[in-house]
């Protein structure tokens, strides 16, 4: 761990505890019951997020969260922010996973930066309640809520985006943008909060147990319905490598593809759910050549015109195998038109200039620069600069000059040995 990092995250998890202390400083015996049921509550919502991503999940915790700053108006919600940080469990790879035995130094980070959003959520409350209190509505004020909410998700956000920038040594404003996504998910669980919230105050724990529950089964649809994406994902992915393997010379290609094509798109600042549609288009664009002949794909020499024309199949091969799935639509439209040219000259839709969808460009660009530098049974593999000196010669041509203005950038912001491989 850097010295930077290490003061930062010192400085987060000092800053959070010190907001637990404000907490205990307001406790009082008769609250240590609902402090305890709210803290199980936000632990069991933490303990069953749904993983989107490696490291990117969708938790309901926020909902709890927003409830205790509502419920109390005080610092002690940033206690039960705390603590359902700290005792959440997880089942990863057939192991559970819980605070014994796993890193308390990430638990207590998580945990304070969670308490230090909900106390400042709590004095942004108080603060505009007081200014605007002849807003209020059964109970709460409207503005209020939705200042404090606005708040809570710069504030959260912004810490993990300065988190994200230390560790993976990006710009603040790349990591902002790539944790953008969570101000989504915040606001579409505030309203169930505000709900949970109302149902305490009228009626106790039991209505929030009754709320709980139905949500825990959404939660549950959900999580099928990604798991069914990800099998499905999994297996388009492994006919993919199944196609790379018949041909030891593309071995990887699609991979290296998939990270020239995301450095792209990251260079010319497209939103991070566009960025990944690049990168699964990228990983599945030769899907396509399993139903091509090996004998055309691993020919030495020149193709013959037919076998050429065969080849060109691919795109569209690839495009339907894909268009079927509904998650996958927009990727099959990016693979479709990935050898399409800017000059209109390209296949299977001789589309040309802005027909051409800025992901199918970018794929089209990282592809052939792979290609260039990779060895094929005809050739051997081009050095770098000559492969990104065609490119530059193809600009307008083959390529969309835009997409290559944002290649060559990122070609001259990355270490050599980043961007080369073994042929």
């Amino acid at each position: 761990m850097s010295l930077k990092l290490r003061i930062y995250t010192s400085l987060i998890i000092s800053s959070g505890l010190f907001t637990v202390y404000l907490g205990i400083k307001h406790l009082s015996l008769l609250l240590i019951p609902e402090i305890i049921f709210f803290s199980i509550l936000g632990a069991v919502a933490e303990s069953l997020i749904i993983k989107l991503r490696k490291n990117i999940g969708i938790s309901v915790n926020f909902a709890i969260g927003l409830a205790v700053v509502l419920i109390f108006r005080s610092p002690v919600a940033s206690i039960i922010g705390f603590l359902s940080m700290l005792l959440w469990v997880d089942y990863i790879d057939g192991k559970l996973v819980h605070i014994f035995n796993s890193s308390i130094y990430k638990r207590l980070f998580n945990g304070s930066a969670y308490a230090i959003s909900l106390a400042i959520a709590v004095f942004v409350y108080k603060f505009v309640d007081a200014k605007y209190g002849f807003l209020s509505l059964m109970g709460l004020n409207s503005i209020a809520l939705i200042v404090s909410v606005c708040i809570y998700i710069c504030i959260n956000i912004s810490i993990f985006s300065i988190l994200m920038s230390f560790l993976f040594n990006m710009h603040f404003k790349q990591a902002l943008k790539e944790n953008s996504w969570l101000g989504v998910n915040i606001l579409g669980l505030s309203p169930l909060g505000t709900v949970i919230a109302i149902a305490y105050q009228s009626y106790g724990w039991f209505s929030v147990v009754l709320f709980f529950g139905p949500l825990l089964i959404a939660r549950y649809s959900f999580k099928l319905y990604m798991d069914m994406r990800h099998v499905y994902f999994e297996t388009i992915k492994a006919l993919s490598n199944a196609m790379e393997a018949k041909d030891e010379y593309t071995t990887g290609h699609s991979y290296r593809v998939a990270d020239y094509a995301v450095g792209i798109a990251e260079q010319m600042g497209l939103k991070p759910d566009r960025v990944e549609q690049i990168r699964t288009a990228a990983i599945l664009h030769d899907i396509g050549k399993i139903g091509i002949s090996d004998s055309i794909l691993n020919k030495c020499g020149q193709l013959e015109s037919n076998e050429y024309l065969e080849i060109q199949k691919h795109p569209e091969i690839g495009a339907k195998i894909l268009a079927g799935v509904d998650f996958l639509a927009e990727v099959a439209d990016i693979i479709k038109h990935h050898h399409e040219r800017y000059d209109g000259k390209g296949y299977p839709d001789k589309l040309e200039g802005p027909q051409i969808s800025i992901e199918s460009c970018i794929l089209a660009v990282a592809d052939a620069y792979d290609a260039m530098t990779s060895d094929r049974p005809y050739r051997r593999a081009m050095n770098q600069q000559t492969a990104v000196n065609i490119i530059l010669e193809q600009a307008g041509k083959q390529f969309n000059p835009v997409v290559v203005k944002s290649f060559i950038d990122y070609f001259n912001m990355q270490p050599k040995e980043r961007i080369a491989h073994v042929s």
